[in-house]
């Protein structure tokens, strides 16, 4: 799937990510997404479900924050953006992070 399209699919804020693990040019991440922030939820869904994701052929991968990404468990996503194909993501623990990377597309498990 492309970036542009995951980003137009789904509502990552407030979601979770669990885990998160760069290995070369591939990038892996747990996320517990919200699914009541879905299109098409409904009061019967599950709140949250577990999806991952995986990006391949990263290039310019650049980690800003206190912690290492290493140390990531339940970092919440304020915000997902896609610009001139590179992916950012601010997350919120006990302080900010930013994760940012060109990448053009995405698998989803």
């Amino acid at each position: 799937m492309q970036i542009k399209d995951l980003i137009n699919e789904f509502d990552f804020h407030d979601s979770n990510v669990i885990e998160l693990i760069h290995e070369k040019n591939n990038i892996k991440m747990k996320i517990d997404l919200c699914m009541w922030k879905q299109k098409g939820y409904k009061e019967s869904d599950n709140e949250l479900k577990e999806i991952f994701l995986e990006f391949n052929s990263v290039e310019n991968y650049i980690w800003d924050g206190e912690k290492k990404e290493t140390d990531i468990d339940y970092d919440t996503i304020l915000e997902m953006s896609y610009n001139n194909g590179v992916i950012k993501f601010i997350l919120f623990d006990d302080a900010i992070s930013v994760l940012s990377f060109k990448c053009s597309m995405v698998k989803i498990f």
